[in-house]
């Protein structure tokens, strides 16, 4: 890797050269990019990181590239932005960041994190730049030796490599989250609100954040598949084709993640549900034991000069009797019914 400082930013530079008939491979410093990129018996792939994308835009004037590359770069949207030249395809890849720690079961649920990256496809060369370090770029760089020797003819392969990556990271944290999820469902029959809240808020955040990815994947292949173009062989076409139906069941599983997601949330408004009737069922009993004595009460309470048990030696312990004996009553009666006992037992499970 080559570093090269500017004062409004970096670059970090990899370059790697490809040699069909010979099948072999060789890296290059920025110094000799121009030189393999007009050299015909090869193509290359560069990789290039910086933080300013008008010091790609100057690299690319440089080698005679036709495409000036706006501020969208480090926008916030999720969109292919295919632009086509005449010599050159370019479009947005997005590579989660760093798959593993949303991989590891031993860690709680993260927000998924992304990165764009610019993708330049020409007739014998690949460019591929991002604003950050992605293990995507880390991965293919120590696997397209073999990949090259294995099935690689065109640039195309190169691209092949990057959307596969894709497709496999999403097709994987989709799982992972889908783990999560059963996770979640679990803590909403036992109760256990804080685990729930948290995981389905960060749950759906990362469902929208994979279909998004998803979707603007699938409009790139969709043209990978079928542009007719002559950075595209006839079997590169092929397997974007394959691809191209892979990010669709890709889509339809993550789909199903939100029907997932949607049953967790039913669930817990039914649980909500039934414990507001359980807490509306035992308010009504109380209320239909203390009604009864709350009339006796009242009727004593009134201030009327002939009333004659209020003159009646026995007649405070008599009402208090009578209270009591009609609190108990109404309780047993609403045992037996089982009104107390199914509100108690839906609590208790």
């Amino acid at each position: 890797m080559e570093v090269i400082e500017h004062n409004d930013g970096f670059i970090e530079f990899d370059g790697v050269s490809f040699d069909p008939v010979e099948r072999t491979v060789r890296a290059f410093g920025i110094q000799e990019c121009e030189r393999e990129l007009r050299d015909p018996s090869v193509f290359c792939w560069v990789d290039v990181t910086t933080t300013d994308i008008d010091l790609l835009n100057n690299m690319l004037q440089r080698h005679h590239i036709d495409l000036v590359l706006d501020s969208h770069f480090t926008g916030s949207e999720i969109l292919p932005r295919i632009v086509e030249r005449p010599d050159c395809l370019a479009f947005y890849l997005y590579e989660i960041i760093d798959p593993e720690q949303h991989l590891d079961s031993s860690l709680v649920l993260k927000p998924i994190d992304f990165g764009r990256m610019i993708l330049i496809l020409g007739a014998d060369y690949v460019i591929t730049c991002h604003r950050q370090p992605l293990a995507a770029t880390d991965h293919i760089k120590t696997s397209c030796t073999d990949a090259f020797r294995l099935a690689g003819k065109t640039p195309g392969f190169i691209v092949f490599l990057f959307l596969e990556r894709c497709i496999y990271d999403y097709a994987h944290l989709n799982l992972a989250n889908d783990n999560f999820l059963d996770v979640i469902e679990e803590g909403v029959f036992a109760g256990v609100q804080d685990i729930v809240d948290e995981g389905i808020a960060i749950a759906g955040r990362n469902i929208l954040t994979l279909k998004k990815l998803t979707a603007s994947l699938h409009i790139v292949l969709m043209l990978l598949a079928t542009k007719r173009s002559a950075f595209i062989s006839e079997d590169a076409r092929a397997s974007f084709q394959l691809m191209q139906q892979n990010a669709a069941s890709v889509r339809s599983a993550i789909d199903s993640s939100r029907d997932m997601l949607d049953g967790i949330l039913g669930n817990l408004q039914v649980a909500a549900a039934n414990r507001m009737s359980n807490i509306a069922g035992l308010l009504t009993v109380i209320s239909g034991i203390l009604l009864p004595l709350t009339l006796i009460t009242g009727i004593y309470g009134m201030n009327f000069d002939h009333m004659p048990e209020l003159h009646w030696r026995y007649g405070y312990a008599v009402v208090l009797g009578v209270l009591a004996a009609s609190g108990c009553s109404l309780y047993f009666l609403f045992r037996r019914l089982r009104w107390v006992g199914n509100a108690s037992g839906s609590r208790s499970r």
